[in-house]
């Protein structure tokens, strides 16, 4: 029976892991849980309150008439006048968003949602413009259109300057849609002496403040611009089809530059067939759009925009999930250090106490997500592991029956969380990293165990 003991005894390790591994998983379902009370927050405060904002940089459209054929209901055909639309932006434009980001502007209870407050300016230079198609414009009936996401981010009606004159924007008729995409305009209508303007060419300026919620995008006309964008935020992802050609950032600040010559002409050729608000969300979010809802397929989709994505710090549900991923690792160093313990100095340590320390163990990341909702992910480390490793640290005093074996197993918990915590901030190169631990770690066993007569141990009273 002794020489099979130390089976047993493995078998009962391999069994305690498993149970704590299952355990883990459950720890994971309360993140994944947490995180999807975050993030209902944050959809409720977009639908209720303020959305991610998109917007389309101010174009001419310019409504024409053709002479075509159509069909009345008997199929009969007759000749007719259709009316449509040529969207012309500007020549150039100069484009500078100054960003004032926050976490604590929208937050329900100890959910918070990330939002912006975007004070924007630009300027730029439309041309008179040139009619060699010959055709039949309707003057009168031209407006500058400025569609942006979510209205309600608007603390004031934006003005728009032309030639040191100020107009002030107005909703147009076919905005506010299902969508909440609203579209502002200036029409020659309200304002004639504006025909003389689009015909000849003006120079523009446009100062507007802007709310958004976590994303700001920008779509621009124009056939050739310049934008930057900075703020006070550290951690910001550039998306779209255009990336910034000089970026920097630091603990609370980031700036980016974008020049560009090509997107403004494509996004023209697509909002130039938009005449509503349903369009304009239709094209400029076409995975958003529900399975089974009318879709116009022959509205192109391909809309390039910059788009400026302010993230979180620190993650808290990501960072924790990803120590959990790390719980099995520190589990199987921890037992397989009490095991050798046992081997090597021929003490017995009781199945019910390697479950008892692997229990402290996952109540470790239980106190690390419930104590990282308050306060900064450092401080919770610090504080559930300093307790766990604590906690164990003398609780093994009594197992070991003495002070330097404890304190010995104490510190190497305490170098285990560090390395976790280590991997945790290394991001790219956890798997690097994580893969030298585990070389230094089995060397460093074959070490200790290089003179153990595992043969000889199995016929001793373990």
């Amino acid at each position: 029976m002794r020489r099979n003991f130390i089976n047993l005894k493995i078998g009962a390790i391999l069994f305690l892991i498993l149970i704590f591994y299952i355990g883990l998983f459950f720890i994971s379902g309360l993140v994944t849980e947490r995180q999807s009370y975050q993030q209902q927050v944050i959809h409720d405060i977009a639908n209720e309150q303020i959305r991610p904002q998109q917007i389309v940089a101010p174009y001419l459209k310019l409504p024409y008439q053709v002479q075509t054929t159509c069909t009345d209901e008997q199929k009969k055909t007759y000749q007719c006048t259709q009316t449509l639309f040529v969207a012309l932006g500007a020549e150039t434009t100069d484009w500078t968003a100054q960003f004032k980001v926050s976490d604590s502007t929208y937050k329900r209870n100890i959910y918070k949602a990330i939002s912006y407050q975007n004070s924007m300016s630009g300027k730029g230079l439309f041309k008179a413009v040139d009619n060699e198609a010959k055709r039949d414009y309707l003057w009168e009936q031209a407006e500058i259109i400025f569609p942006i996401q979510d209205a309600r981010g608007l603390n004031a009606k934006p003005i728009f300057n032309i030639d040191g004159k100020a107009y002030k924007f107005d909703f147009s008729e076919q905005s506010q849609g299902q969508r909440g995409f609203d579209i502002i305009h200036i029409s020659a209508k309200q304002y004639p002496e504006l025909i003389q303007k689009f015909q000849q060419g003006f120079k523009f300026a446009l100062q507007f403040d802007l709310e958004g919620l976590s994303e700001f995008s920008f779509i621009p006309t124009s056939y050739e611009m310049t934008y930057q964008a900075k703020g006070n935020w550290g951690d910001v992802k550039y998306d779209g089809q255009s990336l910034p050609f000089k970026k920097s950032s630091a603990k609370q600040q980031f700036q980016a530059n974008w020049k560009n010559i090509a997107l403004g002409k494509r996004n023209l050729e697509s909002v130039s067939l938009c005449e509503n608000s349903q369009c304009f969300y239709q094209t400029l979010n076409p995975q958003n759009v529900p399975a089974g809802a009318a879709y116009d397929t022959n509205t192109p989709s391909n809309i390039s925009g910059i788009s400026t994505q302010f993230l979180e710090p620190v993650n808290i549900y990501t960072q924790t999930d990803r120590a959990i991923k790390y719980g099995i690792m520190v589990i199987i160093i921890t037992f397989g250090c009490f095991f050798l313990f046992e081997v090597l100095k021929q003490l017995k340590i009781h199945p019910v106490q390697y479950a008892l320390v692997a229990m402290a163990q996952g109540v470790f990341f239980v106190l690390l997500l419930s104590i990282s909702e308050y306060y900064a992910f450092s401080l919770a480390y610090l504080v559930a592991a300093s307790a766990c490793v604590g906690l164990i640290t003398w609780y093994l005093y009594f197992v070991v029956k003495g002070m330097k074996a404890a304190l010995f197993f104490g510190i190497l918990l305490g170098v285990l969380y560090g390395m976790m915590y280590l991997l945790l901030q290394s991001s790219g190169k956890t798997f690097l990293f994580g893969s030298i631990l585990s070389f230094i770690l089995i060397g460093c066993v074959m070490f200790i165990t290089r003179h153990v007569n595992w043969y000889q141990s199995e016929q001793q009273s373990i």
